[in-house]
């Protein structure tokens, strides 16, 4: 399973493809489309079947792989990959060019070898440094049949190092602040030495060990152009001011300034060159190699005949156990006893004689194709239009695969102005808003609700604990639930909302009165118009209403997507909006620290805590969190925050989405249980099968 910058050390992860409130059942791996007739209305069904069931299917195989995209690859350069060119678009061609020590396990995502012979555990030198040696299988090869050593290792972790290589790097070489170095011991055995930390789950599994491995023979050349730019600079003996953009500096921080600035254009320089650097003709590590890019038409990639896990049998049981039976024969097994049913198990590739990359100019141009048969599958990392997904579901050639989205969509409130500020307030709206009047009644079902920070689809990292305490109350119960918090808290009315049973709605209130005595200012609540997400657009409209019945004069204002970025992401200058993240790693969720830690604050840093939540406990928590090597210690944690989160309510969870993919009957994928779906893992162009149609 090959590596991304998005996707990192995980434990066991379960799908969710129910609609209940936040406590779905198990989930369905879903392989076919099936369309029935209810009530005038063509509903699309799932059919499950077992991981051995491709075993069954004759062997025909295999035709080249015919994907498509709708938009270029930034680069073929690997460094700009990680670096200023990271792309959804270059992932899905080049994520499986380098090699790795360690990667993810399949479906349950554990930290298994890939290129290492075990799973080495650190020790603690005499010094007070810690060292980590990783033994590499000695007979893997690049494609163009040199060997993959202990030296391309430490060569590329070197660059990441030497030249500040930025964006998704820094994580593969000082993850978390770490300053890591990598030395040769021989030809195959790599040792890492962590200098100012103890390796832990974010520096260590979650960073460095899975970083990319890159050809020194083919790159050494280019890497030398690069340090040449920086090769005879000095580091400067002034300390760098906090501020360079300060106007008025005086004379000696100016002069630091002007200092530290050519320093950083120097090794800007020097990344431009590798960045910029051509890539044709580099050799790989994964199952394919690409041979021609014909921009705006197609890219074309060939068997890697080197590729040395080509008929590894990967095998998963259900105590948990990761097994792997590399093609010498070499066993290697982790994380339990191989117990119980196996619940996985599969041949890996590659198996089609090559890949075409189809490139069309829309989403829809692309599914066009899929439906007239010039493609087997697409690439699609955007939602689909309501009326295309129904074309594409009609057609009796094409199977629809329905996953768990590990993403969330929120409320959010801006905690530096008041009344955002108060606890009463956030906890009203907490109350108010039925997420499952709106999903089910209003929207169909299309989407889950959330009641957590953690979707129950991550079911290692989600408490269990954390219910909506409101889900079955009534409207007549949430406005007289709402109006006592905001009564306890001295928030007073001229004329209190209540539920009228006579009319069997709620009668606004009005002359609302805050605690500090003045009148409640107009609110506005930003999110994407009707157009852009109708989803989003829907929770506006239903809150903002639900908020005007208890009093409070809020209103929606449907803006573009960019408005609402800049408002909560840079400018900080909102009251409430609603928005979605995509989560990343289903293992270690370090978005824990990124959107809610006080550092992190965006209006002071340009971080994504937007909120500007600030919590002593919750920051010492999530620094914990950072830093420890025990995985149970690490849910705990997370655990806690959850808790806090919950209670401190700077953001309200609404819903997580489903990720739909479409392939052509004739692909037969390694599974089809995906978190986050099949175009996550990049359409599995190494271990999907292409049947010959006769």
């Amino acid at each position: 399973m090959a590596n991304k910058p998005f996707l990192v050390f995980s434990l066991l992860i379960f799908l969710s493809l129910s609609l209940s409130a936040c406590s779905p059942p198990a989930p369905e791996t879903v392989v076919e489309t099936v369309i029935v007739e209810k009530e005038a209305e063509k509903i699309i069904e799932t059919v499950v079947v077992t991981a051995e069931s491709e075993e069954e299917i004759p062997d025909e195989c295999c035709d080249t792989y015919r994907v498509g995209i709708f938009e270029e690859p930034v680069s073929l350069n690997y460094w700009h990959y990680l670096g200023l060119g990271g792309s959804i678009w270059t992932e899905y061609v080049i994520s499986d060019n380098a090699a790795h020590l360690f990667e993810l396990s399949d479906q349950r995502f554990k930290f298994v070898p890939s290129l290492a012979k075990d799973i080495p555990d650190p020790e603690e030198n005499d010094d007070g440094t810690w060292s980590i040696v990783v033994n590499l299988i000695e007979d893997a090869a690049w494609s163009d049949g040199e060997p993959i050593t202990a030296n391309d290792v430490v060569f590329t972790h070197e660059v990441c190092r030497g030249l500040g290589l930025t964006l998704f790097w820094p994580k593969y070489c000082s993850s978390n602040g770490a300053d890591v170095t990598a030395e040769m011991v021989d030809e195959y055995t790599v040792e890492y030495i962590y200098h100012n930390q103890a390796p832990s789950l974010s520096n260590w599994q979650f960073g460095i060990a899975l970083a990319p491995i890159l050809p020194q023979h083919f790159w050494a050349d280019v890497v030398a152009e690069a340090y040449g730019s920086v090769e005879d600079l000095e580091t400067p003996t002034v300390d760098r001011p906090e501020d360079c953009q300060k106007t008025n500096l005086n004379a000696g921080d100016q002069d630091a300034c002007d200092t530290w600035t050519a320093i950083d254009d120097a090794y800007a320089n020097a990344r431009s060159v590798l960045y910029e650097a051509d890539a044709t003709g580099q050799p790989v590590a994964g199952g394919y190699t690409t041979i021609q890019w014909e921009r705006g038409v197609a890219i074309e990639r060939t068997l890697n005949q080197k590729y040395y896990f080509k008929g590894t049998e990967i095998i998963e049981y259900e105590d948990g156990t990761w097994m792997r039976i590399l093609p010498d024969g070499t066993e290697q097994q982790f994380y339990g006893d191989a117990e119980g049913d196996v619940t996985l198990r599969y041949v890996q590739g590659p198996y089609n004689p090559g890949i075409t990359f189809r490139i069309y100019n829309s989403q829809e141009a692309a599914f066009l194709a899929l439906l007239n048969g010039e493609i087997d599958y697409v690439l699609n990392p955007l939602p689909l239009s309501h009326d295309l997904r129904k074309r594409v579901e009609k057609n009796e050639k094409i199977k629809t695969y329905s996953n768990a989205d590990y993403d969330m969509f929120y409320l959010a409130f801006n905690m530096r102005e008041y009344p955002m500020s108060e606890n009463e307030f956030r906890q009203a709206f907490d109350i108010l808003i039925d997420k499952n009047f709106i999903i089910n009644q209003v929207l169909g079902g299309v989407v889950d609700p959330l009641c957590s920070t953690m979707p129950t689809s991550n079911t290692f990292w989600h408490n269990p604990e954390i219910q909506n305490p409101y889900v079955d109350l009534s409207r007549a119960e949430r406005i007289e639930m709402a109006v006592q918090i905001l009564k306890d808290a001295d928030w007073s009315w001229e004329s209190e909302p209540y539920w009228d049973d006579t009319v069997q709605g709620v009668v606004a209130g009005a002359g609302l009165m805050m605690p500090n005595g003045e009148p409640m200012p107009e609110l506005t609540i930003l999110g994407p118009g009707p157009a852009f997400d109708p989803i989003r657009a829907t929770f506006n409209q239903w809150i903002s209403e639900w908020a005007r019945e208890l009093g409070m004069p809020v209103k929606p204002e449907m803006t573009g997507y960019n408005a609402i970025k800049n408002s909560a992401l840079v400018s900080s200058d909102y009251d409430m909006y609603i928005f979605g993240w995509g989560l990343g790693n289903p293992g270690y969720p370090v978005y824990y620290e990124r959107y809610w830690h006080s550092r992190r604050c965006t209006f002071e840093t340009g971080w994504y805590n937007s909120p500007c939540y600030k919590n002593d406990e919750y920051d010492i928590l999530v620094d914990e969190f950072m830093n420890t090597n025990d995985l149970e210690q690490a849910r705990e944690l997370v655990y806690k925050m959850q808790i806090l989160l919950a209670n401190h309510l700077p953001y309200i969870p609404l819903y997580s989405q489903q990720v739909y993919d479409f392939a052509r009957d004739n692909i037969v994928f390694p599974y089809t249980d995906a978190l986050n779906g099949i175009e996550y893992q990049a359409g599995f162009q190494t271990s999907a099968k292409v049947l010959i149609v006769k």
